[in-house]
């Protein structure tokens, strides 16, 4: 997942979330973030997911985006923090923290589980000095 904030222009401080790839910005109804500011195309430019690239952003050739301030062309790679300006927006790219699912049960069990383990010895040592005794 990650996470577009938009920095300025006429929707900032919004945020959009991304779970489905590739993500589509620009000025038409059917962009996954559609962004209503000047200089904005209608399919501006769109972030993809690779297992071998990671996450890159491409841009199309007439429209001009720059990452970082920074023209480019073609596709490039995303980091986190990167500030993408599509016209006179600008949007930053965050990776979307990660949630941890809970182990507290696992957690529970195991320290249960020491504790016999504790008490078993202690029951044994126990036994063990009566019986030489």
């Amino acid at each position: 997942m990650i996470l577009l904030k938009i920095l300025s222009g006429t929707q900032a401080g919004a945020e959009k979330v991304a779970r489905r790839f590739p993500v589509q910005v620009g000025r038409q109804a059917g962009a996954h973030l559609q962004l209503l500011d000047d200089g904005v195309w209608d399919s501006h430019f769109k972030i993809q997911l690779s297992r071998r690239e990671g996450f890159t952003l491409t841009s199309r050739p007439e429209a001009p985006t720059r990452l970082n301030l920074e023209a480019f062309s073609g596709s490039v790679a995303l980091r986190n923090g990167d500030i993408i300006s599509a016209g006179s927006a600008r949007i930053q790219f965050w990776l979307s923290p990660t949630r941890q699912p809970s182990r507290r049960v696992l957690e529970f069990m195991i320290w249960a589980g020491i504790a016999g383990v504790t008490l078993a010895q202690v029951w044994l040592i126990y036994w063990l000095l009566h019986l030489a005794g």
